[in-house]
């Protein structure tokens, strides 16, 4: 009788375990969709509703202008709407080349659906800290709780209107769970597939967020080397394979951003001198209590609101430190946790000052922005705390409800009352009506070939970017990587004002009288100096700029030779587009033609078959010397480092696929516990 007991009691254990395990299959990823929807899902379908701030400014406007010239069959690659002009893929940011970008070129970015992008990325960043968690713990209800404290994360709610931030780091977990299953099987393939990931994130185009994913894959393999320190060479390996396949995936996005970044004002940047954004005490705060910097009413924290925002569930916290019994996951979540935090709380702590002389750090000053690190860390943590409350009370229905608990956590606080999650205001009251004004006062006033003056984050008229969406030429911009001549340019307009006729002014913003008035001085953008300064350096350039009369001079480098300016020459521009113009000139001897256009590398002209030099005039804009007589000159743009870019990812996106085909070829036997998460 005792042993028929114990025959009828085994199935009675094991059938539950089977059905649990079938369960969370299924409900895991379930969760993870439904509970990120839900989050986005008011801002993505109601009209009621708004992106913010930089997300409104800056990536919806930009996305859909390259929408817009997609469909009309144009690669913008210089675009001469903001800035005078403006190298305008080589803008990392844009995101013009990150494949999960495409579907949406292709129907058009609203407001609406740059919500769906983001949605997306929290979708892929949860799905990444899930897998991974899974790997790390073997506990499914872990891991669910590793994909919402990821995915749903203070840093995913505050930076919500950085769209590039989202997107990058959303690949973070992929390129840690690549080079953990490169270690268990098939290294080839899946450090392949850990590259293949990080070119994405750099396509997207955030580099802080990429420099830092970086680190955090560094960190993630010292993690491992403690916990299989004979194997630290293939460790090391792997985690310095991964980040030069992306790079050399994602070249033909980072060659021209490097010339791009190389020319402008973040080229002088020295992040040891300039900090912005360090991580104060009170903030950690946010932890625990999402609204004690008053969020939810009057905000009373740190400058920036986006920024200073950690929280993540108020069992975040607890479950993380019992997760550090684990040691699968205690020194993963150390090392993600503790250098990052001690290097985001800025001088004062010690470590900055050593991480900010590295290259690539030394370009950046908000070290808080690397907050997705250690909540990625505190994330896996949880995890392993939910697995470590699990064992010590065995009850079946404990961890669907801590579950429960973090889902209802999460959306309210996360999405339905959170103020950086979306304006409760339509898209349409904040930004379009405003952009109506500027339409009615600027944009059908302007005449062609002429540009509007105004100071830099200008609000009165609707989003920063409001010229993409109005196809209006203006002298200023919004984003971090204003050319650097150009900013100098911009610097001495502010005590010569008369700067603004070699810009084309014909309307500017008079703050002090309140409204748009006429500028009756510009010059065309196509002029003949009467006069040449000539400079021996970009310095002294800079420096007369002060004092330049451009209706009389024109500031040209030494080297150019030019006997006799002809003062009486007249030029005519007769086909205009974006990168490109063609010039009717005339004048009795060889002299400077000035284009009032912003200076960058890769201008071209031609006379004819004769090339002809370009050289920056009155030290920001563009300017050649054009042969005696009467004829034709044609300016064009040409990213002088997008070709070998392409050239490079085509190469490498051929060498991957040849690797992994052979590696496929090779592989003979598939070791029958293999599966995504091994």
């Amino acid at each position: 009788m005792g042993k028929a007991s114990k025959r009828k009691a085994i199935p009675a254990r094991k059938a539950p375990t089977r059905q649990v395990i079938d369960i969370w299959k299924i409900a895991a990823p379930a969760v993870l969709v439904i509970v990120t929807l839900a989050c986005y899902w008011t801002p993505m379908t109601s009209n009621a509703t708004s992106i913010l701030w930089d997300a409104a400014d800056y990536y919806q406007v930009v996305q859909n202008h390259l929408s817009i010239e997609l469909h009309a069959g144009r690669i913008p690659f210089w675009t001469p709407y903001p800035w005078s002009g403006y190298p305008f893929l080589a803008d990392p940011q844009v995101g013009a080349w990150y494949p999960l970008n495409w579907p949406f070129f292709l129907f058009g970015v609203s407001p609406h659906v740059l919500v769906l992008e983001h949605w997306l990325h929290a979708l892929l960043a949860a799905f990444g800290a899930y897998f991974l968690a899974l790997r790390l713990i073997r506990f499914r209800p872990g891991a669910v709780i590793a994909g919402l404290c990821y995915g749903l994360s203070g840093f995913y709610v505050g930076h919500s209107s950085h769209t590039t931030m989202l997107q990058c780091a959303a690949w973070t977990p992929w390129l840690m769970l690549s080079l953990d299953r490169a270690l268990a099987s098939r290294p080839v393939r899946n450090t392949l597939l850990g590259g293949v990931a990080a070119g994405l994130m750099i396509l997207a185009g955030h580099f802080q967020t990429i420099l830092y994913s970086f680190a955090a894959l560094a960190l993630f393999a010292a993690a491992r080397v403690i916990a299989k320190p004979r194997r630290r060479l293939p460790i090391l390996g792997i985690a310095l394979a991964i980040p030069v396949i992306g790079t050399l995936l994602s070249a033909i996005g980072t060659l021209p951003g490097l010339e791009l970044v190389s020319q402008s004002i973040r080229a002088s940047l020295a992040a040891v001198g300039r900090t912005e954004g360090i991580i104060p005490w009170r903030a950690f705060a946010t932890l625990f209590y999402p609204n004690y910097y008053n969020l939810f009413s009057d905000y009373t924290g740190p400058a920036d609101i986006t920024q200073f925002y950690f929280y993540a569930g108020f069992l975040l916290v607890p479950l993380a430190i019992a997760g550090l019994r684990n040691s699968a996951v205690r020194w993963a979540g150390i090392l993600l946790v503790v250098p990052t935090i001690w290097y985001a709380m800025g001088q004062s702590a010690g470590l900055y000052l050593l991480i900010a002389r590295l290259p690539g750090f030394s370009s950046v000053r908000a070290p808080v922005n690397i907050w997705f690190v250690p909540a990625l860390g505190l994330s896996l943590l949880a995890a392993s705390g939910l697995a470590a409350v699990s064992t010590r009370w065995p009850a079946g229905w404990l961890p669907a409800a801590i579950i429960v608990v973090f889902c209802a956590d999460l959306f309210w606080f996360q999405s339905a009352t959170n103020p950086l999650a979306y304006a409760r205001v339509s898209y349409d009251e904040v930004y379009t009506s405003k952009e109506d004004i500027f339409h009615q006062t600027v944009a059908s006033k302007l005449a062609p070939l002429t540009r509007f003056d105004a100071p830099e984050h200008t609000p009165v008229f609707g989003p920063m970017s409001h010229f993409f969406d109005q196809s209006t030429e203006v002298t200023y911009g919004y984003g971090p990587l204003v050319l650097a001549r150009y900013s100098d340019y911009q610097r001495a307009m502010q005590s010569n004002s008369g700067l603004r006729n070699g810009l084309n002014v014909s309307l500017w913003l008079d703050q002090k009288r309140g409204g748009v008035v006429p500028n009756p001085d510009f010059l065309p953008r196509a002029n003949f100096p009467k006069e040449l300064v000539k400079v021996q350096s970009s310095a002294e350039s800079n420096k007369l700029l002060r004092s330049l009369d451009q209706r009389k001079q024109a500031l040209v480098p030494a080297a150019v030779d030019v006997r006799s300016q002809d003062a009486n020459g007249t030029a005519d521009v007769i086909a205009f587009s974006g990168g490109h113009y063609r010039i009717h000139y005339r004048r009795a001897a060889p002299s400077v033609l000035r284009i009032g256009n912003a200076y960058f590398p890769g201008w071209r002209a031609h006379a004819g078959s004769r090339e002809l030099d370009v050289f920056p005039v009155d030290h920001a804009l563009l300017g050649t010397v054009v042969p005696a007589g009467e004829s034709e000159v044609d300016f064009d743009y040409h990213s002088r480092f997008f070709p070998a870019g392409l050239a490079a990812t085509l190469i490498c996106c051929f060498a991957c696929g040849a690797l992994l085909w052979w590696d496929s070829r090779t592989y003979r036997v598939m070791p029958p516990h293999v599966s995504l998460t091994e």
